[in-house]
């Protein structure tokens, strides 16, 4: 049983490397950054430093009667305005008695700046950080006891036994047994599969979409070459008594893809479904949703835009 655990709340990002943070916090809305920006980025020494924002008029870090060996989960409102969002945590990690600033100011000359020309300061370090990639981000908390404060002592630092801080507690101890394994240490990339992967992943999702369209007693036509802005059309004599079908697959077991603009815009056709494929390699399991459907399901967020002279 760990001894010191901590829920601590920052802005939102997708890796924590620099990239954008957003978050409900007036400065944050503004400039789409924020000093956690950094907080899973491995520093030169091997070691994550993080930013926590600060307590009371003050402004000073968080400082626990014990300043090491905590748990320190890194929760954020999801996409910056919804639920208290797991994104994270620290193990054995060592409170800072002041905001200091990142060491790669003292190795790097180059390392940027804020908005204001200040560096990048943090407050929390530890050799083992864990980020939990976006997709995978499906654990919330309440938000209730983070209204005045962006930290929660769950265990240790002499705080009441309060059933709520036991049940915060159990879920850290949960979490970290139940991602540790299926994540790997922060310093994450995104990469697409090699070709020979995604055409591999395409065919088996077609020939499974097919299966299960014919399964409903359509017969099925397949559209892929004609860029009509779907992939198969199904029909039959009974409503509904035409289909047009987008197929998506992926070779893991959560529901993601990607759309093209001319897929986008066709979506919006009464006859349009998705059919999105998980596992495509190994045991296939095939959706069919409306648009209606996929809204509800999914976060549709821009991946590319085209930038045309005016």
């Amino acid at each position: 049983m760990r001894n010191r655990i901590a829920f601590v709340k920052t802005g939102w990002s997708e890796n924590y490397q620099g990239d954008p943070v957003v978050g409900r916090h007036s400065y944050i809305s503004e400039y789409k950054e924020a000093y956690e920006r950094f907080n899973f980025l491995k520093a030169h020494d091997n070691r994550y430093y993080g930013y926590l924002p600060p307590i009371g008029s003050n402004h000073r870090p968080p400082q626990p009667i014990d300043n090491d060996k905590w748990l320190v989960i890194f929760v954020a409102a999801h996409n910056g305005n919804g639920p208290l969002t797991v994104v994270g945590w620290y193990d054995n990690a060592t409170f800072e008695i002041n905001y200091t600033d990142r060491p790669e100011y003292k190795s790097n000359n180059d390392f940027e700046t804020d908005v204001d020309g200040n560096n990048y300061i943090y407050c929390v370090s530890s050799d083992e950080g864990y980020l939990i990639p976006k997709l995978d981000r499906n654990i919330t908390v309440l938000g209730d006891h983070f209204k005045r404060t962006p930290i929660i002592y769950a265990r240790g630092n002499n705080v009441k036994d309060d059933t709520w801080r036991k049940e915060l507690a159990l879920l850290a101890e949960k979490i970290v047994k139940s991602k540790k394994e299926s994540i790997v240490t922060a310093n994450p990339s995104f990469k697409f599969p090699d070709q020979e992967h995604r055409d591999k992943v395409e065919k088996a999702s077609i020939e499974k979409a097919k299966k299960f369209l014919q399964s409903k007693k359509y017969k099925v036509t397949d559209r892929q070459k004609d860029n009509c802005g779907y992939d198969l059309l199904a029909t039959r004599n009974y409503p509904p008594n035409e289909l047009h079908v987008e197929v998506k697959g992926t070779s893991n077991e959560t529901m993601h893809f990607f759309m093209s603009r001319n897929e986008k815009q066709y979506m919006s056709n009464p006859k349009w479904r998705l059919l999105i494929v998980t596992d495509a390699l190994n045991e296939p399991q095939a959706s069919l949703m409306t648009e209606k459907q996929v809204i509800e399901e999914f976060e549709l967020n821009p991946f590319a835009w085209e930038a045309i002279h005016k």
